[in-house]
């Protein structure tokens, strides 16, 4: 791969960056979890003992066009028609066989890049590979937005973008329209993402004779130490990748040196972090020729209320909580980036979402809050149930991302009324699957005297995952189908019933919806090996979607109102019928 540097993006150790190679010497178990964890391989250079991929002799196809997939013994290729013609012309019917040459990804998806050729500049192959299925799907299928009848190559998109949160301490370079020497410390998150450049941390410790003056000595080490930070300083090293924000300062700089943050300064000197109704977002829209743009953008970031409802906006949806904003939770509170050495979790569990042990149950929660004030009688759950998990109730799954739904990081209170002003799922309804909201109104005003809202015939009568599932916008369509395959909601609710309603979304004309709604049903029993395309023919979808049924009708099912279930195994299908028509068809785009 070394001679195909010339044509990628390049790691250069300049301004006191140093690779995290040389911290391994003093810091091996730190070092041994950080290059485990999913932050390093964020960016990887494409050698193929690192690609997730299969290369070897397959062919995809997307909108026509083919693409040739190929492996060597140390290239991976693709053969495509040129990206770079403009269409219409000879050269667009020319086939090219390009290098593979970054990576970005290797926990859910992987995504490729090969060299436009022109200096170091991008272009991205159009498909994914899903890890957890070992598939190729295209790249449009696998982020919730309308059907793309077009390819996109997304020329320079890693250079400009990606880069600036895939990397450490990138200078995406661009040199003129359309041209990028992108450099940049290290691909992936690195050490000195988190921890600032460490040249003169290693200078400092290596010139350093006086053993007796350790104190000293880590009072005056320039490294930065995440953990010892005040929780807004500590929360805000992961804010710089982790937030809706835009860089801040002379964009002609940043181009060339990159941003100038260093870990435990205040983030907001080198980004504006934006949230839905804060001033800055308000001058912002003032300007008439990008309010289109930011409202476009804002209907897949934010909820109405401002709530964020996509992943990897965690610290901006945490500055919105009660609990960093008049305590001191942090992202700390509960994630751990380095897996401590007794914990007995395999490393991979830990990467997973690297969080504390006591972050997994309730006391990450009790660090601040009385276990006595927040028993069962304010539960009103067993203790043990996963309804008397803190988390499920104040952070339920209503961001988006990855092909999943994802805890929201604002830290709320269980409203209703709120709830459906903003068009959001509750976090009741998200684990009782089978029961209405005016269920949940009567236990919420009952238990904490919350207001109930007012509520139409359906929302009285059907349950709310099936309105989610079936009349839903497609944000609130793909979360449902998600929690159908939640292993608590299940537990909560039953396993025996969502495969008819969850079968009606292997035709949703969103891809992405698709592909969630496979993995829930195979979490159903009888349906694990049921062959499903969900991106294949109509006829293909509609063999498997007879396929669902006639396993459903061979299970006998009680009679539920709310899940519209007659007696002898009857369902109103004309009313599932009435609530498609009804289906929310607002086009919509999450910005993950």
């Amino acid at each position: 791969m070394a001679h195909l540097s010339a044509f990628r993006p390049i790691e250069v150790s300049d301004k006191g960056y140093v690779a995290s190679d040389a911290c391994k010497e003093c810091h091996p178990q730190n070092y041994a979890t950080w290059f485990d964890s999913y932050h390093r391989t964020m960016t990887q250079v494409a050698d193929p003992e690192v690609l997730l991929g299969d290369f070897d002799g397959v062919k995809l196809s997307e909108n026509g066009r083919d693409y040739y997939l190929t492996e060597g013994r140390d290239v991976c290729w693709v053969e495509m028609l040129d990206p770079a013609a403009i269409p219409g012309t000879v050269a667009a019917s020319q086939r090219v066989r390009s290098p593979i040459v970054l990576a970005t990804g290797s926990h859910h998806m992987q995504a490729y890049w090969f060299p436009m050729g022109v200096r170091r500049t991008l272009g991205i192959l159009p498909f994914v590979f899903l890890n957890e299925t070992q598939e190729w799907v295209p790249r449009s299928a696998a982020f919730l937005q309308p059907a793309n009848h077009g390819v996109s190559h997304e020329i320079g998109r890693w250079n400009s973008a990606c880069s600036q949160c895939h990397s450490t301490h990138p200078q995406k370079r661009e040199m003129s329209v359309g041209e990028w020497d992108t450099r940049v410390a290290e691909f992936g998150i690195s050490c000195e993402a988190c921890h600032g450049p460490g040249q003169q941390h290693i200078t400092y410790h290596r010139e350093s004779t006086d053993r007796s003056a350790v104190a000293v000595a880590l009072s005056n080490d320039p490294i930065v130490n995440p953990d010892t930070l005040s929780h807004v300083r500590s929360s805000q090293v992961c804010g710089q990748c982790h937030s809706v924000m835009t860089l801040k300062g002379d964009p002609d700089r940043i181009n060339i040196h990159g941003v100038s943050y260093p870990p435990g300064s205040d983030l907001r000197e080198s980004f504006d972090v934006w949230h839905l109704h804060s001033p800055e977002m308000k001058d912002l829209l003032k300007n008439e020729a990008i309010r289109d743009r930011v409202v476009r953008t804002n209907l897949g970031t934010f909820y109405s209320d401002g709530m964020v409802r996509v992943s990897g906006r965690e610290y901006t949806s945490l500055e919105q909580s009660g609990c960093f904003q008049r305590g001191e939770m942090g992202c700390l509170s509960c994630h751990q980036l380095h897996q401590s050495p007794d914990d007995t979790r395999s490393r991979t569990e830990w990467a997973n979402d690297q969080l504390n042990l006591s972050a997994i149950g309730n006391e990450a929660c009790l660090q601040c809050h009385d276990q006595q004030q927040y028993s069962t009688s304010h539960t009103h759950h067993e203790a043990d149930s996963t309804g008397s998990n803190c988390y499920n109730c104040h952070m339920p799954h209503t961001a988006y991302g990855l092909l999943k739904a994802i805890r929201n990081h604002t830290i709320s209170i269980p409203d209703l009324k709120q709830d459906l002003a903003a068009k959001r799922p509750n976090a009741c309804n998200q684990c009782h699957l089978d029961k209405t909201l005016k269920w949940t109104a009567n236990h919420l005003s009952d238990w904490y005297s919350i207001d109930a809202p007012e509520l139409d015939a359906d929302q009285s009568e059907i349950a709310a995952s099936i309105l989610w599932l079936l009349k839903g916008d497609a944000a609130n369509r793909a979360l449902a189908a998600w929690t159908m395959g939640w292993s608590d909601a299940q537990a909560t609710s039953g396993n025996d019933w969502q495969s008819i309603y969850l079968a009606q979304l292997l035709n949703d004309p969103y891809l992405a919806i698709r592909l969630i709604a496979r993995r829930s049903l195979q979490t159903l029993p009888g349906l694990a090996e049921l062959e499903m395309v969900p991106l294949g023919s109509d006829a293909e979808r509609g063999e498997a979607i007879r396929s669902i049924i006639a396993t459903w009708d061979q299970e006998q099912h009680s009679a539920n109102p709310a899940l519209l279930l007659g007696p002898q195994n009857t369902v109103q299908t004309k009313q599932i019928d009435s609530l498609i028509k009804q289906r929310d068809n607002t086009p919509m785009t999450l910005t993950e």
